[in-house]
């Protein structure tokens, strides 16, 4: 029996009684489990939540593929993101992404701590959800081996997806966000996050945003994240 911290990026029906969890641990990393037969259904167990932060006691399948989960148990209370349908959907969002970006990867303590603290925060923070967003899929470039070079920012510069640098708007390429939203990318990059809910967003803007930081993270990661239920969550944010 091993034991472990970890976070849960998305659980997927298997039957009627049992589920698969993928979760990325600080120990292992990247990991997919199976549940035992009803473990949801006892009064003792909490069921598996979109980025919820659980410990994980399970029997390891030293031959590859799914893991037995024997019980999982909250290591922290997270219920103020269901209980609220934007941070849910955030929450969702994340999972999906994360779930690409993470597949067989190895422990990352940096990263593991990123997106724990960043649930924390997403549980807790009451008035700057929306830029949150943003603010963890931009910054989470740097924990996955490349970032935005904010020193290579000046006002009226535009943003290429490309090398993840701010050029003049007059420099050639096709991969060019527009100054506004090169503005906005800086900001949210290089902002402490007391000062996240002074950052001028509308949902357009904060939609166009979106689509440039999962343009960024595919393009580097050769992903690509337009999947059917990334699309369903977005469309409920629009």
């Amino acid at each position: 029996m091993h034991t472990i911290k970890a976070i849960i990026l998305k659980s997927i029906p298997h039957s009627e009684q049992q589920q698969i969890l993928h979760v990325y641990s600080e120990e292992r990393g990247y990991m997919q489990m199976i549940t035992p037969l009803a473990l949801f259904k006892r009064k003792a167990n909490t069921s598996a939540q979109c980025m919820q932060i659980v410990e994980i006691e399970f029997i390891p399948n030293e031959r590859g593929g799914l893991h037995k989960l024997k019980s999982l148990s909250p290591l922290v209370n997270t219920s103020a993101i269901y209980f609220d349908v934007y941070k849910m959907n955030i929450a969702l969002l994340w999972g999906e992404i994360l779930n690409l970006v993470l597949r067989d990867s190895n422990p990352n303590p940096d990263l593991y701590e990123y997106i724990k603290t960043s649930v924390e925060y997403l549980n807790f923070t009451r008035d700057d959800v929306a830029n949150f967003n943003l603010l963890f899929l931009f910054r989470l470039s740097k924990l996955l081996g490349f970032s935005i070079d904010n020193s290579t920012y000046r006002p009226d510069r535009v943003f290429n997806i490309n090398d993840g640098c701010f050029y003049p708007a007059s420099s050639p390429g096709s991969y060019h966000t527009g100054p506004h939203a090169a503005k906005a990318i800086h900001a949210l990059c290089t902002c402490q996050l007391q000062e996240l809910k002074d950052i001028p967003l509308n949902q357009q803007g904060r939609k166009i945003l979106l689509d440039i930081a999962l343009l960024f993270l595919g393009f580097h990661l050769n992903l690509d994240f337009n999947t059917k239920s990334i699309r369903v969550i977005r469309e409920i944010f629009s």
